[in-house]
């Protein structure tokens, strides 16, 4: 027993030494963002459905604030501002708080440079112009106008109204720190080690958030991802980025809503 007990602590003292010699090589500031990014993404997954709302407000005895979450006679916003404060947690407040608190960097070189970008409104015009038409072609098809707005009015207010601004706006802010997350946070941790690259590592789990909606988006998703990281590794900035995936949304919902004939 005694040699078996030293043959396993030999063991495990090279399994140990292997590991270290390893890993210690890694870039750690790649390493702690793709380990947030896979654990970050799976709490998002996993936290915003109801049966987690259900699962956390039980746990503090209150049923009643999960009832009113997930099963407003209403509409669907409880929710939904469910998702956008998970969303936020995770996609914008605890990267954040990586980056400034464990690397003691600056925001600013993480995509939140406040600072034109380089020929920013020809970009913009440019993007305008291609998205445009495409906007309008896929916002009339079946499988846009069955999953857009997420917004789901259904005391019979007009969609066109305050709880579709205050959706709206939510949306805005779920923009905001999924551009964050994936076009500053990953893309410019990830610059030392993959340099270029790193655009096609965000692109990955990007496209996969994707999963479950309408199949054109989620192709497109691919190109989108490698133009915006791009955009940001390029400019150190996220906002065009951010003014563009807002407007596809905002445009894209009301014109769905239109084609559904509830404008």
């Amino acid at each position: 027993m005694k040699q078996i007990a030293q043959n396993g602590k030999g063991l495990l003292s090279r399994l140990f030494s292997d590991f270290y010699s390893d890993f210690s090589p890694c870039d750690s500031q790649s390493v702690i963002a793709l380990c947030y990014a896979a654990a970050g993404l799976a709490a998002i997954y996993y936290l915003k459905q109801p049966e987690a709302v259900f699962a956390i407000f039980s746990f503090l005895g209150r049923n009643d604030i999960a009832v009113g979450i997930t099963g407003s006679a209403n509409n669907n916003l409880p929710m939904l501002a469910w998702w956008v404060m998970i969303a936020t947690v995770f996609y914008l407040i605890l990267p954040a708080a990586i980056i400034k608190v464990w690397w003691r960097k600056n925001l600013s070189d993480f995509g939140l440079k406040f600072r034109s970008e380089r020929d920013a409104a020809a970009l913009l015009s440019g993007c305008i112009l291609v998205m445009a038409p495409l906007v309008m072609i896929f916002s009339g098809t079946q499988g846009f106008t069955a999953k857009y707005p997420f917004l789901r009015i259904t005391n019979g207010e007009p969609y066109f109204g305050p709880t579709l601004l205050v959706w709206e706006l939510l949306y805005f802010l779920q923009f905001f720190g999924l551009e964050f997350f994936f076009r500053g946070f990953l893309v410019h941790s990830l610059k030392k080690s993959f340099g270029f690259y790193s655009v096609f590592v965000m692109t990955v789990p990007y496209c996969m958030i994707h999963f479950g909606k309408p199949p054109a988006e989620t192709f497109a998703a691919i190109l989108a991802g490698i133009f915006l990281g791009w955009i940001s590794l390029r400019n150190g900035t996220i906002w065009i980025g951010l003014a563009l995936h807002c407007g596809v949304a905002f445009s894209m919902d009301l014109l769905a809503l239109y084609n559904k004939g509830l404008l």
